[in-house]
């Protein structure tokens, strides 16, 4: 057995066992309610919630080092996150894209406070000024609608309240990592309340350059501030919301070659993940910025009706080594230019056993990419400037009917239409003179799609903490083009995905112990994959059709009152079922990809987490918390060769806290306390070789928090 699994049981058992003995003596567990607002009819809780959903805490996050969304994908059952070139990649159950970039978008998506995130480039900005974090698993075509194909992230932030509040926090970690954050709740009058909330969090690169030519990458400097004002006059509740966001920094994207590349330097470098020999400098920033309305209106006691209206807009900028070498060959720059509006009406009512939800969504976004792959052993760029405007209208509803006390069924649809125009300016240039050296191929071409996506649902609940469910739910992406692409008569169909799930949520031992079940069989069709046929050079193609399905376990159990143990168990069988025409990697011979796994689908992921409260020592209580997981195999291409594969790999996580009772907390975390070397995600460039974009290495530090 692997060290660090070795490692990681072994604490488990020691904390499970022989820390219980402080149980009648240390501040215990209360049983919790765990309120989401996933389904846009107000709070629920979790265990009342008729879907696959798993909820972390902002303060939970912050506890365990988690910055960003990459810290969850190990504690949620069936989540894959990986990266290219700073663009998220967002895989829940095995659905999810690798191309991610102008005229395609995410098959799994993310909202913060309601408002869809267009562009994956954002998904990484830091957490701040969260009151949660939710994964809704399976399709969630009926309510969120666009491109929900396989779940949504919500980000949830704190709503500014009546009391006066805040925190301040400060911290230090190894590779010189800085994190300051400020919260602040002011109350400005019986009905008006504000907040404002501020992020600046740094560390040095996670991989050494041993090239003087090049430098270390994947750092990272980020700054960030939201504010929001709330009116909340008793019939209206009306919130508004600024922020902006900044990183900057060393792009690691795909710089860790896998294979040999006849150069010395880099080659003795295999097989070591920390290190690269990079000739061409990497560079890296995106900004994020945007305002919202959240505005909801009582129209009667049980008839609610909500406005939520947002613009935003996120700039990127890249340049990196995209051969991955200390040869001078290739070098990529890439820029993103986007602005979106969005505006969505909810009403939602209660009437008798009648409860109802019905919407309408438009949302318009407008995006330049210009791109540039610079060959420079021919002195040329490869460029290309693709402009591409989307606009979506939908509208929905979703009902549910109790036909008694314990069983109800549902039924939603949703109607979209989507347009999109593209136009491209392509041409190869001369890197001496920066004027084309062949022909310009500039086009307009557009696409246009619809699909009705419906649920239907039933929920018996037999006892008053056991529930059991049954689904039917369509999710859909709609169709696009490919950013590079020469030819005018391209693009890609939209994709489309039948999801059939059942499920049980019970609670036992007066909610000590929870045990949740959901098992699901996905029929995915057109489903979109995408290429690396040469360097800067990708094409996505309809492939056909794959069958998803899997379980997923999850439970909870508090054995004593000082020990709360939770953990899932994922198992995940994903598959295409009719794909004869996949390219290999090179852009070389077409082959049969039937049966082959899909994309960052894992057949399996354990999770464990195990939290320990102590006897007050001084005034303070001590607690350990102590997070593992066991992550499955994945494939990165439909070839499903071991070189573009990641196999098993253990993470183990950590963090120590003394909680003053004058609000003061001192916290010692750890990420990846093994150093597991592990990649998330690869690419074929240049001469077909295949480089990667590795996981963080092992992290630790030290914070002090205080809250009033």
């Amino acid at each position: 057995m692997r060290f660090g699994v070795v490692v990681g049981l072994a604490a488990f058992s020691a904390c499970s066992g022989a820390l219980s003995a402080y149980a009648q003596t240390a501040t215990g567990f209360d049983a919790e309610e765990i309120v989401v607002t996933a389904t846009k009819t107000g709070e629920t809780r979790i265990q009342d919630t008729p879907i696959a959903i798993s909820a972390f805490g902002g303060d939970q996050l912050s506890r365990l080092g988690v910055s960003n969304i990459r810290g969850i994908a190990e504690m949620t059952p069936n989540l894959a996150i990986s990266e290219n070139t700073g663009f998220s990649q967002v895989f829940i159950r095995g659905i999810g894209s690798n191309n991610v970039f102008a005229g395609s978008d995410p098959s799994s998506t993310l909202h913060m406070d309601g408002v869809y995130l267009a562009r994956p480039v954002t998904y990484f900005s830091g957490l701040f000024d969260v009151e949660r974090v939710e994964v809704l698993r399976g399709p969630q075509g009926t309510i969120y609608g666009r491109n929900s194909v396989g779940g949504t992230i919500n980000v949830v932030s704190r709503k500014p309240h009546d009391e006066l509040s805040g925190k301040v926090e400060l911290g230090y970690g190894n590779y010189d990592a800085l994190h300051a954050g400020v919260y602040v709740n002011v109350p400005l009058g019986p009905d008006l309340f504000a907040s404002i909330a501020g992020l600046y969090s740094k560390h040095d690169g996670y991989v050494k350059n041993i090239n003087p030519s090049g430098n270390d990458i994947d750092d990272d400097d980020t700054k960030g501030v939201r504010t929001q004002l709330r009116w909340n006059p008793g019939r209206v509740d009306a919130v508004l919301r600024a922020d902006y966001s900044r990183s900057e920094g060393a792009i690691m994207g795909f710089s860790k070659l896998l294979e040999p590349r006849g150069n010395a330097m880099t080659d003795n470098l295999l097989g070591d993940y920390h290190r690269i020999a990079n000739n061409v400098p990497h560079e890296y920033y995106v900004k994020n910025y945007g305002v919202a309305a959240d505005i909801t209106v009582e129209l009667a006691d049980t008839v609610d009706l909500r406005s939520l209206t947002s613009y935003r807009k996120s700039r990127y900028h890249a340049s990196f080594d995209t051969d991955a070498s200390a040869l001078d060959l290739q070098r990529s720059l890439l820029d993103e230019f986007q602005d979106q509006f969005s505006q969505e009406f909810n009403l939602t009512g209660k009437f008798g056993p009648l409860s109802i939800i019905a919407g309408a969504f438009y949302f318009k976004e407008s995006m330049d990419y210009p791109i540039a792959i610079e060959v420079r052993t021919a002195g040329t760029a490869v460029t290309a400037a693709p402009h591409v405007v989307t606009e979506s209208f939908a509208f929905f509803q979703q009902s549910d009917l109790s036909l008694s006390d314990s069983f109800k069924v549902t039924f939603g649809l949703r109607y979209t239409e989507e347009e999109k125009k593209f136009s491209q300016n392509h041409a190869i240039k001369s890197l001496v003179t920066g004027l084309p050296v062949s022909a310009v191929t500039v086009y307009d071409t557009e696409g246009n799609y619809k699909a009705w996506t419906p649920k239907f649902g039933l929920e018996w609940q037999p006892a008053d903490d056991i529930m059991l469910y049954a689904s039917a739910s369509r999710g859909f992406k709609s169709g696009g083009f490919v950013n590079g692409s020469t030819n005018p008569n391209q693009g890609f169909g939209p994709e489309k995905l039948w999801a059939y799930e059942v499920g049980v949520k019970s609670e036992w031992l007066e909610r000590r112990l929870t045990l949740n079940l959901s098992t699901f069989y996905y029929e995915y069709s057109d489903l979109q994959v995408n290429f690396f046929l040469a360097p800067g050079v990708v094409d996505i193609r309809n492939a056909a059709d794959a069958t998803v399905k899997g379980l997923e376990f999850e439970f909870g159990i508090r054995p004593f009152p000082t020990t709360r143990l939770q953990g899932s168990v994922s198992l995940l069988d994903a598959k295409y079922d009719s794909f004869p025409n996949a390219p290999r990697r090179g852009n070389q011979a077409v082959f049969d990809a039937s049966g082959a796994y899909l994309n960052n689908a894992p057949k399996h992921l354990v999770a464990l987490s195990l939290e320990q409260k102590f006897p007050d020592i001084a005034g303070a209580q001590p607690s350990l918390q102590i997070d593992g997981s066991w992550n499955g195999r994945r494939y990165f291409t439909p070839e499903n060769n071991l070189l573009e594969s990641q196999g098993n790999y253990f993470l183990l996580n950590a963090s120590f806290q003394m909680q003053f009772e004058n609000g003061v907390a001192v916290t010692l975390w750890g990420r990846n306390l093994t150093n597991k070397e592990y990649v998330t995600g690869t690419a074929s460039f240049a001469s077909a070789l295949v480089a990667g974009r590795v996981g963080s290495p092992r992290t630790f530090g030290a914070k002090v928090g205080y809250n009033f």
